[in-house]
């Protein structure tokens, strides 16, 4: 009986993390700095509104970000004179009111203001450990890898460009396209000791 109960070793890891921080900007060179993608610039963030989808799993697609929180940088009307308002013609919506797009500001919206998702892992094994002879041991081994089979998702940071230099909604702003953990795998295996 003591060979059935006897024996039996399981082990479990859990990994619970926040997401990873990353920062939504420009596409392409809206400052005609004439460097390429080397000044990617700040947008703004369009003041109460929430940057994230609430429903961003459920929506689907897995649009994360909440695109029409993005907007080119502005400022008061009264400072137009002093603004260039660049190629931002193209923008979704007009400046708020009182306000214009000005291509020689910064965004409001600074560096690594945004949380991408968490990431939840637990990895599961059991063993039964069999004495064979005085000397030889065996174990057998299943090992499951993400046993709960859960997804978590990467930040989009393939799509960090919510925004092209001219203003308008850049092609799949704001989409998860991947994974940071695999789906559940299962392995088993066979340990001798002598």
């Amino acid at each position: 009986m003591s060979s059935v109960l006897g024996g039996w070793q399981v082990g479990a890891i859990v990994t619970a993390q926040s997401g990873s921080p990353f920062t939504p900007v420009f596409g392409g060179d809206p400052y005609n700095r004439s460097q390429g993608d080397t000044n990617q610039g700040y947008v703004d963030l369009v003041p109460g509104c929430n940057p994230i989808n609430s429903n961003w799993k459920t929506a689907g697609g897995l649009q994360y970000l909440n695109t029409s929180c993005f907007t080119p940088p502005s400022a008061p009307a009264a400072l137009a004179a002093q603004c260039d308002p660049g190629s931002f013609g193209s923008a979704a919506a007009p400046a708020p009111s009182g306000q214009v797009y000005c291509q020689n500001l910064i965004g409001n919206l600074g560096r690594n203001q945004i949380v991408g998702p968490g990431l939840f892992d637990m990895d599961f094994s059991i063993f039964k450990n069999f004495r064979v002879t005085e000397r030889i041991t065996t174990q057998i081994r299943v090992e499951m890898f993400n046993v709960l089979n859960h997804p978590s998702f990467l930040p989009p940071l393939d799509n960090e460009a919510v925004l092209n230099s001219n203003g308008s909604v850049a092609n799949n702003a704001g989409v998860i396209d991947a994974t940071s953990t695999d789906p559940r795998q299962i392995q088993f295996g066979l340990k001798v000791n002598f």
